[in-house]
């Protein structure tokens, strides 16, 4: 078994279970160890493991049976068989397909989110909002490109859709290195920290028209700023 790496814990704890199934090491109907002791041979916090649980559970890979544990519910989702790499901003065409994948996936994920929210989850994508905005105000990067993302992710999860649930998962694991490339030559931060607090607003108002059309908007605006910059990648080459 992998020693995990600190770095994103909660996503490398749940690669790593991913591994395992893969690999043959857990297999559906498998029980696996309590937290305490799983969480000591990956060698993370419980925190961190409760957090690559619940991801899980809700992707349907996982189940949790009250006094008997955690157990491989199924072997689909994991081994979903992923071919795509992360695009760099050099690579004007993956970026473009990207980002109409975004469009397409994350304007159905909004307008969900907007129906079905619980008060715990529009609590979550405020708290965020504010966390974005102090990154923001401290030039803080790539704290701000990590919060993005778990931003869009606290949508999917709040569309209360399973399948939907696994598309922002995967579009997550591409957009990581992109959106990081993505915020270093797109530097109309506030602008997109208030596109996103207005997605947050009308899906904390229940309003699902008007969120949908937001994230919509928002996702061109970064089409179009990006189409932009690649204008003046090319006259200068």
């Amino acid at each position: 078994m992998a020693r995990i790496k600190k770095k994103k814990l909660a996503d490398e704890v749940i690669d790593e279970i991913k591994r395992m199934i893969q690999s043959g090491e857990l297999k559906e109907g498998d029980r696996l160890p309590n937290q305490n002791e799983f969480a000591a041979q990956l060698g993370v916090s419980r925190t961190s493991l409760r957090e690559a649980f619940n991801t899980l559970c809700v992707l349907g890979i996982l189940e949790q049976h009250q006094g008997y544990g955690t157990i491989v519910k199924s072997r689909f989702s994991a081994l979903y068989a992923d071919h795509l790499s992360a695009p760099f901003i050099t690579d004007e065409k993956a970026t473009m397909e990207l980002l109409e994948a975004r469009q397409f996936i994350e304007i159905g994920a909004t307008r969900l989110a907007a129906k079905n929210a619980t008060p715990k989850q529009i609590k979550e994508m405020g708290n965020m909002i504010d966390a974005m905005a102090k990154a923001n105000k401290k030039g803080d990067i790539q704290k701000l490109s990590e919060q993005d993302i778990d931003f869009h992710f606290l949508i999917a999860q709040a569309t209360q859709n399973r399948v939907m649930i696994h598309l922002l998962a995967t579009i997550r694991g591409l957009m990581e290195k992109f959106m990081h490339e993505a915020f270093l030559v797109l530097h109309d931060q506030k602008r997109y920290l208030k596109a996103h607090r207005d997605i947050y607003n009308a899906i904390k108002k229940k309003d699902p028209i008007r969120a949908s059309g937001l994230m919509k908007k928002h996702i061109q605006d970064v089409q179009k700023d990006l189409q932009q910059y690649y204008r003046v990648v090319n006259k200068k080459e």
